[in-house]
């Protein structure tokens, strides 16, 4: 697939992703923010749990060889976890709030597209917790 098809299908996944965390009663509070190298797919708000989840997206048309949240390698869980310590940094209003780290699959091999969403995917440490 080439890089213009695959920005597509991710924007589209994150576009399907921020609906799906809305529809569970989530306000998405910003997608695609950036911190220095690292990326954030989205943040997320429940206020009345005062949770707030650092969602990644993987977006896919035919099923990878590995599973998709495996494809969220140790390195991006740490560069994820430093944009989420600086969001934290600029968001004071959320220091209260509990953090968790989700990563949301967005399958396109099926019609409608299937969501799978991994809560709590990974910890700050880095590790899965499965």
């Amino acid at each position: 697939m080439g890089k213009p098809l695959r920005h597509a299908l991710g924007h589209k996944g994150e576009q399907l992703a921020r609906r799906y965390l809305q529809n569970k009663g989530f306000e998405i509070i910003a997608a695609n923010y950036r911190a220095g190298h690292g990326e954030i797919d989205i943040v997320a708000s429940d206020n009345k749990q005062q949770l707030l989840v650092f969602a990644e997206v993987k977006s896919y048309y035919a099923r990878p060889l590995d599973p998709p949240e495996l494809r969220v390698t140790k390195k991006q869980q740490q560069t994820i976890i430093r944009a989420a310590y600086s969001f934290l940094d600029e968001h004071r209003e959320f220091e209260d709030f509990f953090v968790r780290y989700d990563i949301l699959i967005v399958n396109f091999s099926s019609y409608p597209a299937e969501i799978t969403h991994y809560e709590a995917a990974f910890w700050q440490d880095g590790a899965f917790p499965v």
